[in-house]
């Protein structure tokens, strides 16, 4: 509801390097890790890097330093995804839980991610901060946590991916959202949904455990290696290495449906029963339940770059770094504040919208 790779990605490269705006980039004081070409931010054109050397012996690919470049760098390549562009987080629309409150000393982050009613935020020193809704403790991030390089939110928990690939979570775990698989091995990417939680492996594979009323944690036996995934109320999807989307659970309103003509994409988001895609030429896809405007694509939209969903409006940040919400706007969550200006980096909890701005 909000939210490794093979040589297959190689294929859409081109067209990634022009959706993610390689030319928008920012000095950094230091190198980012994952930022392999070193232009002040970790974006496609590292990605490419990466790709082009998977499987070889060290060189500068090689950004966890173990001999090999392999889902271990790409790892912590996603998790610094846009890192360099440190900044301040914003949020607006439903605020009875103080979700959309910024703590004063947050500092600066490279990562938000939101649950139904509250906000996670990565510090750039790996520190995960929550707040807003913590009534089953989600918004409580544990001591002993450690350092991070992503965070996810289901609906009444959250989630983190550690540097060392192990997965974490905590708060409600009525279905068992919260307990980690024994077996999980390490991860390079995490999302939630609103009771169950889904993680991407290094060997590119996919795992979900929790609530599985409608399937939503049973992997298709055909699905194969992926590269991004990502939550839905109750349905789960996928991005699969040659850029083809799958989704499965619960599918009242066709939000597991795909689109025949949809094409290659690069990420993808849930709603409450619908379904987001971002496609390698930057353009937005939606479908599932649209009875609030939700998959209404704004014609004017253009270009973007990333996407979230809150349960009932979708967002996009655009190329040139703005910031656009179409939807359910009952809380204000689709009114983009007059003085935002450029952002880096957007997530969606239920009823509110977070940013980092640059």
């Amino acid at each position: 509801m909000h939210t490794g790779s093979n040589h297959a990605v190689r294929v859409t490269l081109a067209a990634l390097s022009i959706v993610l705006g390689l030319g928008a980039a920012v000095p950094a004081a230091a190198q980012c890790p994952g930022d392999l070409i070193e232009n002040g931010l970790v974006d496609g054109a590292d990605l490419g890097e990466l790709l082009s050397a998977w499987g070889t012996q060290g060189g500068s690919a090689d950004v966890t330093g173990d001999g090999i470049v392999d889902g271990a760098d790409l790892g912590v390549l996603l998790g610094n995804w846009g890192s360099c562009l440190q900044g301040t987080v914003r949020a607006w629309g439903w605020n009875v839980q103080g979700q959309c409150n910024i703590p004063l000393n947050l500092g600066s982050c490279t990562a938000i991610a939101g649950g139904n009613s509250h906000t996670i935020a990565l510090s750039t020193d790996g520190t995960v901060r929550a707040w807003g809704y913590n009534y089953f403790g989600q918004s409580t991030v544990p001591t002993d946590l450690g350092s991070c390089t992503a965070i996810a939110g289901g609906g009444l928990h959250s989630i983190a991916l550690r540097t060392d690939g192990t997965v974490r979570v905590w708060g409600f775990n009525s279905d068992g959202q919260s307990d980690i698989p024994t077996d999980l091995g390490p991860c390079i990417a995490i999302a939630g949904g609103y009771l169950h939680t889904i993680a991407l492996r290094t060997d590119s594979t996919v795992r979900a455990w929790g609530g599985n009323d409608w399937g939503q944690c049973n992997i298709p036996t055909n699905l194969g290696p992926c590269i991004a995934i990502a939550g839905g109320n109750s349905h789960t999807i996928a991005v699969r290495t040659d850029g083809t989307v799958k989704a499965w659970g619960r599918n009242d309103y066709g939000q597991c449906n795909i689109p025949t003509n949809l094409g290659p994409c690069i990420a993808v988001a849930g709603g409450n029963d619908h379904t987001i895609a971002l496609r390698t030429d930057g353009t937005v896809r939606a479908w599932g339940d649209g009875f609030l405007g939700q998959t209404t694509i704004p014609a004017d939209l253009g270009t973007c770059t990333a996407i979230a969903t809150g349960q009932y409006h979708s967002t996009a940040l655009r190329t040139d770094g703005t910031v656009r919400a179409w939807g359910w706007n009952g809380y204000g969550q689709c009114n983009i504040p007059t003085d935002l200006g450029p952002c880096a980096a957007i997530a969606a909890g239920g009823y509110h919208t977070i940013v980092i701005q640059p």
